[in-house]
């Protein structure tokens, strides 16, 4: 469709549709939103991609949800009986089952589950939705966060005591995208990419695609999914034996120097060598004085002077009592662990060729500064918790973290947070389903996993949910078991679902609230990344038209909840005005400006690197927030856990490798990407979208595909130990042979292009999701084998 002759009010504003949040104008005449476009004066504005272009179709889309509606049927019942029921009558309905269960059980056996803020516009009323559920003291919330972008955020910080921040784009020399495509995801990311490879910088892809940026990169590694944990140790191997890392940086930065004793596997403490030492006091070698020298991790430095702290070989310490440990620094544990993973065995495990890994370490260490950025394609995994350390530890070796060029964290304007964990007591914290299990992973946050949330509905462990609401997360697709979910849902006392439209999961709800989209609401935005002056905007975006039918915004419905629930108070008296205010109050900004300025504004704030050198409090450098104030490369906090506190690699749960006695059933790779029209689960009822993407595709290679008599756009089955999929072929020759990449999401039909929905699940689904084994998880995170899987594709029925 084309903008041009459009004559009516242009309205500024950005799109809430992805995490790309793109500045865009919206085009109203009559009333009626007819175009968006770009807005290349905001700081993510410069392009806008098919989706938020096709919103007029997504904002008057015939299957919208208009009214509030209540079932009159049994769940199981395909005829729900919805009748029409007014505002009053559904949040009333909802506020007394809520308010019964919490009575009655406790607010932990009411759950909510919450769709994505990085691929849906509930990015507009997420904070307010975290501020119900944590002032009703619910524990449990499930939003897929160990899918998306927990590792990126809080793997990461298992090392440097921080999320990943965002690629210096401007300064980079060397840019890694590791299971990230931003041509698909992330717009305005996409740009500053394309803006630093034509600017010089260095590019490495590591994806099974050669999709997005890896059709540009200078070395593009193909690696089988799953096994990005041995490419990053094998990549480390080869920097640590050519003596490609920044010595000073891990000598003086990370726990490096710290010993770990032979014996035990334990870091060396003080009192192990004296009865007189202090029992978290650490053990370094001074090299230089020949002696043991301790290290306080609370003041984050070393008692006594050191004059070279030893990182790599044997050491032997003695004991006042006469006897000796024998030890090695952690910075040689992690080295003897790269050591196991030469670039021979690497190419073995991953499908990437040796030679190809020798020349990828070298670019990352003659290219610096590097910068790196990771997302899902290294989110779900099985082992992805490993992987991201192992990740971590690599990057750690470039000495880049948080330098120009590297990988920084914007300064952004300081704002308060609406919903934050500490409105949820510590008493509720710990009752968060699978915190028990998985003690550092998302339920820490109070974020569970839907597995979790399946066995507690089903079997009480470890204890009964009762109730559940809904803010748009489609169960029934966006996670794996569509089986076991349709089961636990039915089993629930109630069941409640705010959204745009008649999901799967919506579908099986009591009652039903229409959401209002992002174009007929409000939406305030601190930041907008991916650079320094990304994150120096904000905007309050205002609606551009009169919300359709009945539908409100999230934000309205949670105040209105919290009203009667009692807390009414605590969500300031329903004014989503005194909201705003209270978060901009540290930033200064006001509402009134933004109110006055609706393209938005820019924030001083100054840019700032290396923070970890800056004076703490104590008047020494600040450090890393980790627990011994330096990277770990040594991480005792998953060691005190049970898990290996050096990222050794760990076969998918399910590969070739590791199931033999599945892989001459499903000899191939099963893996899953996304595509630029559909952000999840939705739009695929949008004509202008479905258009050009009108059936689910599975890509084999050529021969995989030959060797199964199956040719492009044939019909196939895809099968897992788990169940199957429909889709149609589409021939990749870019892929490794072994590997089947298949489109999620799929249930929607498009009427006015005449093309079908799927089920959610049962023989005819197109569910990718349905595919998987919810049971098989990270043990650390939780996270499941969504992006490697073994399956088998035969031909299938059109």
């Amino acid at each position: 469709m084309t903008t041009e002759g459009i004559t009516g009010e242009r309205i500024a504003g950005f799109c809430a549709l992805c995490r790309s949040r793109c500045g865009c104008v919206s085009v109203v005449e009559d009333g009626r939103l007819v175009a968006v476009e770009p807005d290349p004066s905001h700081p993510t504005g410069q392009h806008l991609c098919v989706k938020g272009r096709a919103a007029p179709e997504l904002v008057y889309a015939p299957d919208r949800l208009l009214h509030p509606m209540r079932r009159t049927r049994p769940r199981n019942d395909p005829n729900a009986g919805w009748v029409r029921i007014t505002w009053d009558e559904a949040l009333d309905w909802t506020a007394e089952r809520m308010r019964a269960i919490a009575d009655r059980e406790g607010p932990e056996a009411v759950a909510f589950t919450v769709t994505t803020p990085a691929g849906t516009a509930i990015s507009d009323g997420f904070p307010w939705i975290n501020r119900l559920i944590r002032a009703f003291g619910s524990p449990n919330m499930v939003w897929g966060e160990e899918l998306c972008a927990w590792h990126r955020d809080y793997a990461t910080a298992l090392t440097f005591g921080a999320d990943i921040g965002t690629p210096d784009f401007e300064r980079t020399g060397c840019l890694v995208l590791w299971g990230h495509n931003p041509s698909s995801t992330y717009l305005a990311q996409a740009t500053a990419v394309t803006e630093a490879a034509t600017r010089g910088t260095a590019l490495i892809v590591v994806d099974p695609r050669r999709a997005g940026p890896a059709a540009r990169a200078d070395q593009w590694l193909r690696v089988r999914p799953g096994t990005d944990g041995a490419l990053a140790l094998g990549l480390a191997s080869v920097m640590i034996a050519e003596g490609w890392y920044d010595r000073d940086f891990v000598r003086d930065w990370t726990n490096g120097p710290l010993l770990v004793r032979d014996d035990t596997g334990a870091l060396l403490t003080a009192a192990d060598l004296s009865p007189d030492g202090r029992p978290g006091d650490y053990v370094a070698w001074d090299r230089g004085a020949a002696r043991p020298v301790a290290y306080d991790p609370v003041a984050g430095r070393f008692v006594e002077r050191v004059v070279e702290p030893a990182l790599t070989g044997p050491v032997t310490c003695p004991t006042r009592g006469g006897g000796a440990i024998a030890c090695v620094p952690a910075f040689e544990a992690y080295a003897a662990l790269c050591r196991r993973y030469p670039p021979a065995r690497v190419e073995r495990l991953t499908g990437v060729p040796a030679a190809q890994i020798a020349l990828t370490a070298r670019l990352l260490w003659e290219r610096r500064p590097v910068a790196y950025f990771h997302w899902t394609g290294l989110e779900q995994h099985t082992n992805a918790t490993q992987t991201v350390r192992a990740l971590s530890l690599l990057y750690a070796l470039t000495g880049c973290w948080d330098a120009p060029g590297g990988n920084v964290r914007p300064a952004r304007p300081v704002i308060n947070d609406l919903g934050p964990l500490s409105l949820l007591s510590d008493k509720q914290r710990a009752k968060a389903i699978g915190l028990a299990e998985r003690p550092l992973g998302p339920a820490r946050q109070g974020w569970v996993t839907a597995g979790d949330l399946y066995r507690a509905i089903l079997h009480g462990t470890p204890y009964p949910v009762r109730g559940v609401v809904g803010f748009g997360a489609n169960m029934l697709l966006s996670q794996p078991g569509a089986t076991v979910a349709r089961a636990a849902v039915d089993r629930l006392d109630f069941l409640v679902y705010a959204d745009l439209f008649l999901t799967p999961t919506a579908a099986m709800a009591d009652v039903v609230l229409p959401v209002s989209s992002a174009w007929e609401r409000e939406g305030l935005r601190v930041g907008f990344g991916p650079t320094q002056a990304g994150e120096s905007f904000a905007q309050l975006r205002g609606p551009v038209i009169a919300p359709l039918g009945e539908a409100r915004s999230d934000t309205w419905i949670v105040c209105e909840l919290a009203r009667r629930l009692g807390l009414g108070k605590t969500f300031f008296d329903g004014s989503e005005d005194a909201g705003h205010r209270f978060a901009l109050e540290p930033s200064g900004v006001t509402l009134e400006q933004l109110r006055a300025h609706p393209g938005g504004v820019r924030v001083p704030v100054e840019a700032r690197f290396k923070r970890y050198t800056a004076p703490g409090p104590d008047g020494r450098s600040a450090g890393f927030a980790t627990p011994s104030r330096r990277v770990e490369i040594f991480s005792a906090q998953l060691a005190r856990h049970g898990q290996s506190p050096l990222p050794d690699y760990v076969e998918p749960a399910a590969s070739p490798v590791s199931r033999p006695d599945l892989a001459a059933r499903f000899p191939l790779r099963l893996t899953s990407a996304k595509v630029v029209q559909f952000c999840h689960s939705q739009q695929r009822n949008l004509p202008r979208l479905r258009r050009h993407s009108p059936d689910p595709q599975a890509e084999m290679h050529p021969e995989a595909a030959k060797a199964r008599g199956i040719a492009a756009d044939d019909w196939v089955v895809v099968e897992t130990p788990h169940g199957t999929m429909r889709a149609r072929a589409s021939l990749n020759s870019s892929l490794d042979p072994e590997v089947v990449c298949a489109q999620f999401g799929w249930w929607q039909a498009c009427p006015p292009l005449g093309l079908p929905g799927y089920a959610s699940d049962g023989p005819g689904s197109a569910n990718y999701n349905a595919l998987i084994d919810p049971e098989a998880a990270d043990p650390i995170s939780g996270t499941v084998a969504l992006r490697s899987y073994l399956c088998e594709v035969r031909r299938g029925d059109p």
